[in-house]
């Protein structure tokens, strides 16, 4: 099926897009807002489904943008946003549909998870490509063959920089692209408890300090922190997207020359890399931030 029958039957099934009224500001933005927040990407969602006429587009380039951070290596499936004439903003993987933005955080992630692939790292299984070899990173040399005279091509997963690398090519929107992922997986329930050992330490309250370290002995260090706060602090915590989503990876896409330069690949590996770790980093510092806030 073309991408073009895909969207009208898309459209069908969500209702007709009215491009001559504006649109009022759906509850799903906010959804959309607060999940892009997870993968630490700027954007006015608000102001995009102002215009309906040009909202898929942009909601979908936001989406993408976000899986590539979030980490369920669903490269292989293409990812669209829609914005329904109702206000819905409804999520698709392929032909299927995960979900909305307006609905549960933890609902949504579970679809995502559902179509991933993790292996005993926690690293995606699927093969972007589809199909096709897939080749060890043996040395910078084979890389360099790789990178500057392969056509279509997808390397396994190797351990670098204290994180975990995979490159690849293929054609995107009808040019050449030459993809660094760099991925490090760590879940929201980790960053959680890194982040609850953090807020403890920063407890001025030595006694208190000293009771939740005994607590945390039985229950784990979040849920001692949290027997701390009020009775819904837990149940609160739960329904916030910051607990279910997180930056897992990040990928530089290179084009034209540069798709087949090794000094330029090499140079987008360092970015990329350095970008994942200031994101876990910011993260943990977030995760820090919402336990010592009221969590109402």
């Amino acid at each position: 099926m073309s991408e073009t029958t895909t969207r009208q039957s898309a459209t069908r099934q969500s209702g007709s897009r009215r491009k001559d009224t504006p649109a009022q500001a759906p509850s799903d933005a906010t959804g959309f807002q607060r999940l892009l927040n997870t993968a630490q990407i700027d954007a006015d969602v608000t102001g995009i489904v102002a215009d309906p006429a040009t909202a898929d587009a942009q909601l979908t380039a936001l989406l993408r943008e976000a899986l590539d951070r979030w980490g369920y290596g669903l490269h292989h499936l293409e990812h669209r946003a829609a914005l329904t004439d109702a206000g819905e903003i409804q999520l698709f993987a392929g032909k299927t549909p995960v979900g909305r933005t307006g609905e549960d955080s933890e609902h949504l992630a579970r679809s995502y998870a559902s179509l991933s692939a993790p292996n005993a790292d926690g690293l995606s299984d699927w093969s972007v490509l589809g199909e096709g070899w897939r080749t060890t990173i043996k040395s910078q040399a084979q890389l360099r063959v790789l990178i500057e005279d392969a056509r279509d091509f997808e390397t396994l997963w190797t351990p670098e920089r204290g994180l975990f690398l995979r490159i690849w090519r293929r054609t995107e929107g009808g040019q050449e692209v030459t993809a660094t992922e760099y991925a490090q997986p760590v879940n929201a329930t980790q960053l959680l408890g890194d982040a609850a050992w953090d807020a403890i330490q920063g407890i001025k309250d030595r006694a208190l300090q000293r009771e939740l370290m005994e607590r945390s002995a039985k229950g784990g260090l979040l849920q001692a922190f949290l027997s701390a706060r009020h009775k819904d602090a837990e149940r609160n915590l739960g329904s916030l997207p910051e607990t279910h989503f997180t930056v897992q990876s990040s990928v530089t896409r290179l084009t034209g020359e540069d798709a087949r330069d090794f000094a330029a690949v090499r140079a987008a590996q360092k970015t990329t890399a350095d970008a994942l770790k200031a994101m876990q980093e910011r993260a943990v510092r977030g995760m820090v931030d919402l336990l010592r806030s009221d969590l109402r």
